[in-house]
């Protein structure tokens, strides 16, 4: 039986022709190093127009641990994780989106801590990369969350490392931008234990989180989420998290963004 840790990474991509590359290799490198991590790239190219699925399958020949899915139609952010999931060969799953959007050494980060609590979340720590109004709604977003389903984290819809049976064993009903909060909440109100480190985001062109079709989305999983978290599953979800404090003092993710 191998003393390493599993972690398969699913890097959805759409129309990221362009990034997907570098974002694989943004994973790959990460990992370099890390003796004690067994890596799985899974890449789900969610019914890109472009050459996207070029890309994927020369990573996918060019690496035995990177493997290719790919949608007949577009689906969404939350669907091609949960493609990946199915596929998944490893004990622990996390994302990183097609457009490189965390660096390197946050990356390299969640994967030493991975298996150290249910779920490690990873907050961002150069905001200013974003927008003010992206800020703003962020705030929000996470303040609403925190308050409304009594859990205590800086960053409610980030991207952490889970563990694969529990989330094989889950309901997840958000298929686009909210699923990771939708997951959280859940698994915390199930009483997981969770860790949160600091991380670090690479300058963004553009953000699909600001799309008008997410936000309703959000709303409409908010309201889901509420109705299952107190009425219709209210004693499976009155469990209370427990926090675990990573080892170091410090967030030790590379401290400046990378520009591929």
């Amino acid at each position: 039986m191998s003393s390493k840790t599993g972690v398969s990474v699913v890097v959805p991509a759409f129309n990221e022709e362009r990034n997907l590359a570098v974002a694989v290799g943004s994973v790959i490198t990460a990992a370099s190093g890390l003796d004690d991590v067994d890596l799985e790239v899974i890449i789900v190219d969610d019914a890109s127009t472009d050459g996207t699925a070029l890309v994927a399958r020369a990573l996918a020949e060019q690496y035995s641990f990177v493997r290719f899915v790919q949608h007949d139609k577009n689906q969404g952010f939350g669907t091609s994780f949960l493609s990946g999931l199915k596929v998944a060969t490893r004990e622990w799953i996390t994302v990183h989106s097609g457009d490189n959007v965390l660096t390197r050494g946050t990356i390299r980060v969640m994967l030493q801590h991975a298996g150290k609590a249910d779920i490690v979340c990873v907050y961002l720590l150069n905001t200013e990369h974003r927008t003010r109004l992206r800020n703003i709604l962020s705030s929000i977003f996470t303040a609403v969350y925190t308050l409304t389903f009594n859990i205590h984290l800086r960053y409610i819809n980030s991207a952490p490392v889970y563990n694969v049976q529990q989330l094989r064993e889950m309901e997840v009903r958000c298929r686009r931008y909210s699923f990771p909060s939708e997951i959280t909440v859940k698994l915390l109100r199930r009483g997981c234990t969770f860790m949160e480190l600091g991380g670090y985001m690479n300058p963004q062109r553009k953000s699909s989180a600001m799309k008008f079709k997410n936000w309703v989305e959000v709303l409409g999983a908010y309201v889901t989420l509420s109705f299952e978290i107190f009425v219709s599953r209210r004693k499976e979800y009155s469990g209370v998290p427990s926090r675990v404090i990573p080892e170091e003092s410090a967030p030790t993710p590379l401290a400046t963004a990378e520009v591929p």
